[in-house]
């Protein structure tokens, strides 16, 4: 039997990016630059050979992992979708300016600035924030009609159904014999999830297609290398101006 190797992965770029919003749950084109980012990502996945394939719900994680799977010579295997490994939800905030919202969420924990936030509680305040937001969004200070059912979940709302996805990735994978895996999530709910396994990593936001490879064994996941690397993509653009 084959190990279990999990090359977990943030999504490419899009407009919501490079326009500095929220994104979360809602639906944001990946942009030209994107899909260059795509190709460079899967070539440099190239001989890596791929058992399976997850990805989020929506479409910059879906376009991700089947642009990686067919540049990187692995279109014959089945892209699996799971909503599970959707970004964190911003409820009211999804759609705002990324920099008001931050700011919103760092007075709301009782700091002038996320930079202040920044140097009391270090990165981790970047996964703290999801539940000021959530708390924002559950007194409606935006004064929307947003349905509770929707609305911004608590950080431990995301670890939960991200600890869920992943291992039942993990436990399928397994039982059919170990193997590369390919997962594409979303920067913030990868984060929420890492900090389930090392509390003491660097919580700042991977860069897009940035690779966490994971070992999953006997229902315990242990981190490979570097987290958030970017390594894969480098490769590829390396190959394509050889």
């Amino acid at each position: 039997m084959k190990p279990t190797i999990i090359y977990l992965t943030r999504h490419t770029e899009t407009t919501s990016n490079v326009m500095g919003l929220m994104q979360g749950w809602s639906d944001f084109p990946v942009t030209q630059h994107g899909r260059d980012i795509i190709k460079c990502f899967g070539l440099g996945l190239k001989g890596i050979v791929f058992d399976a394939a997850y990805s989020g719900s929506l479409p910059r994680h879906y376009h991700t992992a089947q642009g990686a799977l067919e540049y990187s010579g692995n279109g014959n295997v089945k892209l699996i979708r799971d909503p599970d490994l959707r970004e964190d939800n911003f409820g009211s905030f999804e759609g705002r300016s990324g920099k008001e919202t931050n700011l919103a969420g760092a007075n709301y924990l009782g700091y002038p600035t996320l930079e202040a936030g920044l140097a009391d509680r270090g990165t981790k305040i970047n996964l703290d924030i999801q539940d000021a937001w959530h708390d924002l969004d559950a007194k409606n200070v935006l004064d929307t009609t947003l349905d509770a059912s929707v609305r911004a979940e608590t950080s431990e709302d995301v670890r939960r159904r991200m600890t869920r996805a992943m291992t039942k990735i993990g436990e399928a994978e397994a039982k059919r014999g170990g193997g590369n895996v390919l997962v594409v999530s979303s920067g913030l709910s990868i984060r929420q999830f890492l900090f389930t396994l090392d509390q003491t990593l660097d919580f700042t936001g991977p860069n897009n297609t940035a690779t966490t490879k994971l070992r999953y064994e006997n229902g315990t996941f242990s981190i490979l290398g570097q987290p958030y690397s970017m390594e894969y993509y480098e490769r590829g653009k390396a190959s394509l101006s050889a």
